[in-house]
């Protein structure tokens, strides 16, 4: 009997061990994994682009991820989890000609390797118009090469399990947003439902309707909010009762605070008429 529990015993242990070896090796391939890439044009920006190019850096997280001086930051402390460095963004913008930063930005992807890129939100990025990317690599290059390279990702078992299922495989998120984009309204609706998409698709997912990732509820709750709500909530990030809304809180004091005017107005439009039209057809 001794010698039996012995050997369930031995044989768990070594079922257990082939299993986590065999899912190291699987999550290894898939972070080792190249991906081809597309070919991207990055259209010259006028002067004057690098100002607007400065806001659009803080509105699509650059700066928050990457620091206000571009040259990288700790944006992640479990290093359990994801990568816990931002790259330097200065030094990248050295190495890297204008459509291989396209490339980086709207696919997911290294350019010089065909690696993922874990955490840069691509999904988002990928419906920047020609403009708006050249206005951001115009204030990327206004800053010198300068500061350090940061450290190299580091990939515990959560990580590991998250690449596996795809939670960070941008290249893989970047497709799936493509056949799950959200909902088209029409014309006069066309300038808010690209706001969500470059903006608040990040942690609201592709179709605006939620993200298990990045924690982020499906924005037909816009429409319990009026224009005058919806504004202090994006200035701010206090809704109505004051509650603090965690990362959507933190977000909207860091970066949507620079917003246009017309840009609030235009998103609420969007996301108010996106949440009646769900409510109606449910």
């Amino acid at each position: 009997m001794g010698r039996t529990l012995v050997s369930i015993l031995l044989g768990a242990i070594a079922l257990t061990t082939l299993v986590v070896v065999a899912l190291w090796i699987w999550s290894e391939v898939r972070i080792t994994r190249r991906y081809p890439l597309a070919p991207e044009v990055a259209q010259a920006a006028p002067a004057h682009a690098v100002v607007e190019g400065r806001r659009l850096s803080k509105l699509y997280g650059c700066t928050s991820c990457h620091g206000a001086d571009l040259q990288g930051k700790v944006y992640n402390p479990n290093p359990r989890l994801v990568r816990n460095h931002a790259p330097n963004l200065t030094l990248a913008a050295a190495r890297y000609s204008d459509e291989q930063l396209a490339q980086a930005i709207r696919q997911g992807v290294r350019p010089n390797d065909g690696r993922a890129l874990w955490g840069m939100p691509a999904q988002t990025l990928m419906h920047l118009t020609s403009e708006e990317l050249a206005a951001v690599l115009a204030f990327v290059r206004s800053h010198q090469p300068a500061g350090a390279p940061t450290p190299p990702e580091s990939a515990g078992w959560r990580a590991r399990w998250a690449v596996m299922t795809g939670a960070l495989d941008e290249p893989r998120r970047v497709a799936r947003a493509r056949v799950t984009p959200a909902i088209d309204l029409g014309p006069e609706l066309a300038a808010g439902r690209h706001i969500a998409r470059t903006v608040c698709s990040e942690c609201h997912g592709a179709d605006l309707g939620g993200d298990d990732v990045e924690g982020g509820p499906d924005l037909r709750v816009v429409g319990a909010y009026d224009a005058e709500a919806f504004d202090t909530l994006m200035r701010t990030g206090v809704p109505p009762g004051g509650r603090h809304l965690g990362i959507m809180t933190l977000v909207a004091r860091s970066d949507s605070k620079v917003f246009t005017p017309a840009e609030v107005a235009a998103l609420y439009a969007y996301l108010s008429a996106r949440a009646e039209r769900l409510n109606t057809a449910d």
